[in-house]
């Protein structure tokens, strides 16, 4: 893969667009709340409530050059809402951008492996593990859906109610489809294809801790591609946290390391 600004910027658009249809679902299942999503010079700025993991901007610097006063702005917004603004920021956005946040004190809370499939060169010969049965998420299996992948990122039973608001637009949303894994007939993971032209992002993968070490999650990145292929996407995208169990099962499903992105923190 020859990573270029021009790829660069495709794949951050795509990774923003989900999380806008993310948001867009979101308003709909909730009008009452806040939530928005707000393009600003090529820019994606996305708050999701106070508690979200998405509220962010991202695409910044990749289309259009950023100013000083383009980030009091930002911040402005994020403050508002009485948060801290975060950066996605690409590595091959523009440099001066970066010597901005690095002028205002901004620092990296986070890293992010942006990883590439070329979808051409997926083998579907590769049969999911024994005793994995994936199936699609419809209205008939869908609490059941969000009761695994909700369970699948909780650390206790206190935190349930706020994940299943998390997890429950990724069904509702445009251009997503939803996959319920089964191991040895018991519901065990589940994870979101999200699809736009002719790229697709990986996501919302989770396992419950019965079920991890199995490959659970190695049959869902398996089944979302041989899919995607289907649909005729050339190329998928799968984030995850560096040297994650997450990013090893996609380096063995064939993604490829495109770059780190930092994710940069107001100070």
């Amino acid at each position: 893969m020859n990573l270029n600004l021009s790829l660069a910027a495709s794949l951050e658009e795509l990774q923003a667009q989900r999380r806008a249809d993310y948001v867009a679902a979101r308003v709909r299942l909730h009008p009452d709340l806040d939530s928005c999503v707000r393009e600003f010079k090529g820019a994606f700025i996305i708050y999701d409530g106070e508690a979200s993991p998405i509220n962010r901007v991202m695409c910044l610097g990749l289309k259009e050059s950023i100013l000083e006063e383009d980030l009091t702005g930002l911040e402005a917004f994020y403050n508002g809402h009485g948060l801290k603004a975060m950066l996605d920021v690409c590595p091959l956005a523009e440099e001066d951008m970066i010597y901005l946040l690095g002028k205002r004190g901004y620092t990296v809370y986070q890293f992010d492996s942006v990883l590439v499939h070329e979808v051409s060169s997926f083998r579907l010969e590769i049969k999911e593990p024994p005793g994995i049965v994936i199936w699609p998420v419809n209205k008939n299996n869908y609490l059941t859906w969000l009761d695994v992948v909700s369970r699948g990122f909780s650390a206790s039973e206190a935190d349930l109610p706020s994940m299943q608001s998390i997890c429950e637009p990724n069904y509702h949303s445009r251009n997503s489809s939803a996959y319920l894994a089964y191991l040895d007939g018991k519901p065990a993971g589940g994870g979101v294809l999200y699809v736009r032209g002719h790229m697709a992002e990986l996501g919302g993968d989770a396992t419950l801790p019965d079920f991890r070490r199995r490959g659970v999650q190695t049959a869902l990145i398996q089944h979302r591609l041989k899919a995607a292929r289907k649909m005729g996407v050339r190329q998928m995208v799968f984030v995850a946290a560096p040297g994650t169990s997450s990013e090893r099962n996609a380096r063995r499903a064939g993604f490829e390391l495109a770059y780190s992105r930092g994710l940069f923190l107001q100070p």
